[in-house]
This record gives C-alpha cells, sequence and structure tokens, in this order.
C-alpha cells in the first residue's frame, strides 16, 4: 500500500498555524506576504514531489465550519482544483463537522495563494492534488482542540480509504514537552 507524501501549509500567526504544527507531517508555515508565501510553496514543489498539498487559512465570522474551496480566481479567470472535494466533504461530516463547499476562496492571501500554486502545477504538469481549506479563527471554534482534531482525522480518513494510516498527529502535553 503507497504512503502518500503529503504538505499542509497554514499562516503564520493564525488558527491555521496552530492545526498545521499538530501534525508530525511535512508542513510550510508561510509568512502572510502575498508575493512570498507562493514563492516559498514553489519553491517547495521545486524541490520536492508531493501527492497532496492541504493549504489552511481562517475564514472571519464563520464558527465550528470547514469551507472546501474549489477553485481560485484572478480577474475573470478561475482554475478549479483536481482534487476529490467531495470525498474530504463526506470524511468531514463523518466527524460530525459542518462543511461548505465554496468556489470563492476570498480576496486576498488565501486567494492569492491558491492561485498561484494551481497555476503553477498545471504550468509544470505536476500530479499534485492542492485543497485549500478555510477553518474558523480558534475563538470561533467551540472546543479547538477537538475541532482541529477531527480535521485531521478526517483527512487521514479521506485518504486512508485504500492505503491505511498515512500521518501522524503531534499532540504537545499541557507543559509543551513531547
Amino acid at each position: 500500500m503507497k504512503n502518500f507524501d503529503i504538505l499542509m501549509t497554514g499562516f503564520c500567526g493564525t488558527s491555521s498555524e496552530a492545526l498545521v504544527k499538530r501534525v508530525d507531517a511535512k508542513s510550510l508555515i508561510l509568512p502572510n506576504d502575498k508575493v512570498v508565501d507562493s514563492q516559498l510553496l514553489i519553491t517547495e514543489l521545486d524541490q520536492y514531489s508531493y501527492d497532496y498539498i492541504f493549504s489552511f487559512g481562517q475564514k472571519p465570522n464563520v464558527k465550528d465550519k470547514v469551507y472546501l474551496e474549489t477553485m481560485a480566481r484572478s480577474a475573470n479567470k478561475y482554475i478549479q482544483t483536481d482534487f476529490a472535494y467531495c470525498k474530504l466533504r463526506n470524511a468531514l461530516r463523518a466527524e460530525n463537522i459542518a462543511v461548505q463547499i465554496s468556489d470563492h476562496a476570498g480576496t486576498s492571501f488565501c486567494n492569492a495563494l491558491y492561485w498561484n500554486v494551481l497555476a503553477y502545477i498545471r504550468e509544470k504538469g505536476l500530479k499534485t492534488k492542492m485543497i485549500f481549506l478555510h477553518i474558523p479563527f480558534l475563538k470561533n471554534m467551540t472546543a479547538a482542540e477537538n475541532f482541529m482534531e477531527k480535521i485531521l482525522k478526517a483527512i487521514e480518513n479521506c485518504l486512508a480509504e485504500k492505503t491505511g494510516p498515512v500521518m501522524k498527529r503531534y499532540i504537545p502535553s499541557e507543559d509543551g514537552r513531547e
């Protein structure tokens, strides 16, 4: 059975960083710079081959809900992901997480990253599948630790359907030691 090469990204100082840091997998914390974020992720793709990229951002005014972003936009153009997002939606629902399929990744950092990286994946003919997920701010998660754990379990279940376990969780102890 195949183990997948997975990269998870989040933005520095956000709930997405807190989520990504919970996984013992390759991760990239982005500095919240529309140009540099994309450059860092594209450089990572130049150096390593990934089967899947899960990029996370936080969405304001959302409580206990995940948005699966199906496309990125630039002016009047768009690029749709080729990630099987309905499978992930079903896995999130199985974890009792409210989920919304969205075709608008926003107008700022999240969309810029998604657009640039999806365009790069297509341009280079990479087999990498990328999905962008918007999650709530930490203060808008009723039980943040549990909510994030369920998201990670849903991702694992989505990918593990034919492969078995694909990633480990890193959950720090209360005193910060492993």
